[in-house]
């Protein structure tokens, strides 16, 4: 996440250079209508948790095994392209990705095999370089307000589909042993169950050129075979470019 907040800040730093090198200059007013294509990096902050359990039959009993994953925040990128049909008002498709890294850890309490009702707990190596990724295509209605001669407020919704692509954590636990390992397997699906809803403030370089940060919502839920309502995208912030034809 801290290499992701850094990317963010040098390209918001990029932005604000770029744009007190022209803010001498004389602006040509931007068309209030036509298309326009834009691309946008930045992050998903947002960190997630979630678990599972379940029972195995060893030596005669019935043990107890447990798994943990944390999703970590992730980079997002994304790209976008539009028409603005009147001064204010305007839509458009965005295809934006994120990918996130995910770590699993596991314990088995394992039945005695010598004493009935006596268990060892039993804790495999963790992994730590778990992926998650997803895809997902926002469609935006869009709602323009320009503020002073060189600045643009533009908020957008709509819904999104998403696909995600999770290596979810698997537990296995040898019959009759206390050889426990922990392994992943990759699950995916796509949903429709899901929407949009952003803001972004940029700065006008020049007749064809914006710049500025956006901040959104893009997300929702998707059934995986071993998480039901696992969460999809989420809050992603950054720094964006538009090209005005």
């Amino acid at each position: 996440m801290t290499k992701t907040m850094n990317c963010a800040a040098l390209i918001a730093g990029l932005l604000v250079s770029g744009a007190s090198a022209v803010s001498a200059q004389t602006l040509t007013p931007q068309p209030d209508t036509g298309a326009f294509v834009s691309v946008a990096l930045g992050g998903q902050p947002q960190r997630r948790s979630f678990g599972s359990n379940g029972t195995f039959t060893s030596f005669g009993e019935t043990g107890r095994f447990e798994i943990n994953q944390n999703v970590g925040a992730g980079f997002m990128f994304d790209v976008a392209g539009g028409y603005r049909f009147a001064r204010h008002f305007g839509a458009g498709v965005s295809v934006w990705s994120v990918r996130s890294d995910s770590a699993i850890s596991g314990a088995a309490s394992i039945p005695d095999p010598v004493f009935f009702g006596r268990f060892t707990t039993v804790t495999p190596t963790p992994i730590n370089d778990a992926k998650q990724t997803t895809l997902g295509i926002n469609i935006m209605f869009m709602y323009t307000m320009p503020i002073g001669e060189r600045f643009d407020l533009t908020v957008s919704l709509g819904p999104t589909i998403a696909r995600t692509k999770l290596d979810v954590g698997v537990l296995n636990v040898a019959s009759n042993s206390t050889n426990v390992t922990l392994s992943t397997e990759s699950q995916s699906k796509t949903t429709a169950k899901a929407g949009n809803v952003g803001v972004d403030f940029t700065y006008r370089v020049n007749a064809m050129y914006s710049a500025g940060l956006f901040g959104r919502f893009a997300g929702g839920e998707a059934d995986l075979p071993a998480l039901a309502k696992a969460k999809v995208g989420g809050i992603q912030v950054g720094g964006i470019l538009r090209y005005h034809f």
